[in-house]
């Protein structure tokens, strides 16, 4: 045999995976001595059968989930520093020890090589000893995406969620100019989340250098997303073992009284696990209560049994 085909789908006792009738007419039958010359002269791409590398998913890559139904997209949003990266590495540990989150299991991720990213910092390997994930950069324009699969452990449906991982400057710049380009990913994260976890950094409010940004930045951002209409969202207090000052504490939740009443208000703390996990199965529970109510109904147009029928699986 004088030629073969160079794709590996391919195969010489088969018709041409690409329908060439005639094999010369295609690109990839070629003579012997050239696969050879080929080969010794260089590196054959590698492939992959999926469309993603296991990384953190980009926002062009959310469309492989919608095949299976619409994901849960958790907003975290914050000044720089507040703890939004932490958390993240918070709940991947907390889902490798327990393997749930409240009524929910964990039933895979498409993005584990982005979790183990996050947490490789969090994890006793020898010297240096952990510490906190390091500060997410601020270049680039989209914001990173996590990835997990639930499944609620009663009715065993299965649920996406989607957790955005993006730097606090986008946010503090976005409260103060909304449409400066770039901060494109963090409108991204403003619009297209199903919940928001608006983070309140504690230790920076008990830091009296760094009170009087870090207030300020707070304010800034309950003002914006009030008038951005965001009902959908709840104000997580993060290192909450950290004393803050009593006036610094009551300007804060002065200015979620006045702009977001209705936010419920948490408390999270390293030295209380159990604060965390309750903060993000709150925020689930938020989150299906909006996309469930987002949902349309099919009307019925009539009143007769046959005609309103529209099958065993839909409520009438």
């Amino acid at each position: 045999m004088t030629h073969r085909c160079t794709q590996d789908s391919c195969f010489v006792d088969t018709t041409c995976a690409l329908g060439h009738f005639d094999r010369l007419e295609c690109e990839h039958w070629k003579a012997i001595d050239e696969v050879d010359e080929d080969n010794s002269t260089g590196v054959p791409e590698s492939t992959s059968d999926v469309p993603w590398n296991g990384y953190s998913l980009g926002t062009s890559d959310l469309a492989i989930l919608g095949g299976r139904g619409q994901p849960i997209v958790v907003g975290i949003v914050g000044p720089p520093d507040s703890g939004k990266t932490s958390l993240l590495a918070f709940v991947y540990m907390w889902l490798l020890k327990y393997g749930t989150l409240g009524e929910w299991q964990f039933a895979g991720s498409w993005t584990l090589a982005g979790w183990e990213s996050i947490v490789r910092h969090s994890r006793w390997t020898g010297e240096p000893p952990p510490s906190f994930p390091p500060h997410t950069t601020s270049a680039g324009r989209h914001p990173g995406v996590l990835h997990v699969t639930l499944r609620h452990a009663a009715d065993l449906g299965v649920l996406d969620v989607l957790f955005t991982d993006a730097p606090g400057e986008w946010f503090t710049q976005w409260s103060k100019v909304p449409g400066d380009p770039a901060v494109a990913g963090a409108r991204w994260v403003i619009e297209h989340s199903d919940v928001l976890l608006l983070l309140i950094d504690s230790a920076a409010l008990a830091d009296a250098d760094k009170l009087p940004k870090a207030r300020q930045a707070s304010r800034d951002l309950i003002e914006r997303l009030a008038a951005k209409g965001r009902c959908n969202l709840a104000v997580v207090w993060t290192k909450d073992d950290v004393m803050v000052p009593t006036v610094a504490r009551e300007s804060v939740q002065r200015a979620c009284t006045d702009f977001i009443p209705g936010a419920p208000v948490l408390k999270t703390t390293v030295e209380l696990p159990a604060t965390i996990e309750a903060c993000f199965v709150r925020a689930l529970t938020i989150a299906r209560s909006t996309t469930a109510a987002g949902e349309p109904i099919e009307p019925q147009l009539s009143d007769d049994p046959f005609l309103a029928f529209r099958g065993i699986n839909v409520d009438s």
